[in-house]
């Protein structure tokens, strides 16, 4: 309240008006800050469990190719023996 009173007694209307357009200038920048803060968190959260999921998917396959090539070789290794 000080801050208008000194800024109605110093610049009048006109001073007033500015501090007041200022004050709102600046909760609309830090809310904006703040919404554009919470945004990135919710990307950088979603992106990790993206590529969490990636990673698994990964390992998941690469054991069933692991598994696949043992598979055969071992089938491989049977037909060979009846010929």
């Amino acid at each position: 309240m000080e801050i208008f009173q000194l800024a109605a007694s110093v610049g009048g209307i006109g001073g007033l008006m500015a501090v007041i357009i200022f004050y709102i200038y600046r909760q609309d920048r830090n809310k904006t800050f703040s919404l554009m803060r919470e945004d990135r968190t919710f990307m950088e959260d979603r992106l990790t469990h993206l590529i969490e999921a990636d990673q698994e998917s990964r390992e998941h396959i690469s054991m069933a190719l692991t598994e696949l090539t043992t598979l055969i070789s071992r089938l491989n290794g049977k037909l060979k023996e009846k010929e």
